[in-house]
């Protein structure tokens, strides 16, 4: 996926510095307009593409062992539920897919086939 992604990402910047830079612009007599444009577009392209990148590739934070330590050793005096979709402030939630206790916000990731502590900074979709 992140290969489409890169693929979308060079089609756009293709598109806006050859066609509308290129040809559009001078087109219509505005030459002047190009080399801001290009620096602007370009700059702000390439922290997205960097963000993206920096995304895909950085430590998502599996649920660490000392976590399923600390379940198995609190017994029943930690309350572990269904998940469910919508949130559950101080529960933790059993997971669907693993079928293993997981603290608040973290989600099970259907790429990496493990539990995520931060989902929300894992998946770049």
């Amino acid at each position: 996926t992140m290969f489409a992604s890169l693929m979308v990402l060079v089609y756009e910047a293709a598109a806006f510095d050859i066609i509308y830079l290129g040809r559009i612009l001078p087109a219509v007599g505005k030459e002047a307009l190009v080399f801001p444009y290009m620096l602007v577009f370009n700059t702000l392209w390439g922290l997205a593409v960097w963000s993206f990148a920096a995304a895909h590739v950085s430590d998502p934070g599996v649920v660490p062992r000392q976590w399923h330590e600390f379940v198995t050793s609190s017994g029943r005096s930690l309350a572990v539920v269904p998940a469910r979709l919508e949130w559950q402030p101080g529960k933790a939630t059993l997971c669907r897919k693993c079928g293993t206790p997981r603290p608040e916000r973290a989600h099970h990731c259907h790429i990496c086939g493990i539990c995520v502590l931060r989902m929300d900074h894992h998946c770049p979709w």
